[in-house]
């Protein structure tokens, strides 16, 4: 954990809180940039169903079944880049989930987010545990501002 972020990680911080907006969830938005070798390649992604899947009130509220349906923000902006991203900036702790595809991306070296408040822990610190040992063994670092 480093003590405080440098321009362009506050910069693409700012970009995915700005971008976490986008996403229609009702309960938890998560906003990410993939950044290359370059601050000029960068890539989106929200939290959000498919492309072409409806974002129906009954989906986005029925927990079990937003989880099943939507792809989450760091998956979007990897999918989404048009280019090898090698930084990883996103709103909140990647899950576990989100984990271990980022380290299939095998690009990403570095993954930057915001520590999480104590809502966000009370559901989910088990899961970001269990991804920054999974980051750790892997060799990407894991920067929590």
């Amino acid at each position: 954990m480093s003590a405080s972020p440098s321009a362009w990680d506050s910069k693409f911080l700012a970009l995915a809180d700005f971008v976490a907006g986008w996403s229609k969830d009702p309960s938890t938005q998560v906003g990410a940039v993939a950044v290359g070798e370059t601050p000029n390649l960068l890539s989106l992604g929200y939290n959000g169903f498919p492309p072409g899947v409806a974002d129906l009130p009954d989906r986005l509220n029925d927990r079990d079944t937003k989880y099943r349906l939507v792809v989450h923000g760091e998956i979007n902006a990897l999918i989404n880049a048009q280019f090898r991203p090698v930084t990883l900036y996103v709103t909140h702790p990647p899950c576990v989930r989100c984990t271990v595809q980022i380290l299939a991306y095998r690009s990403v070296r570095r993954v930057v987010s915001r520590k999480p408040g104590d809502d966000m822990l009370s559901r989910w610190s088990a899961d970001f545990s269990e991804s920054r040992l999974l980051f750790e063994e892997a060799g990407v670092s894991l920067e929590l501002f």
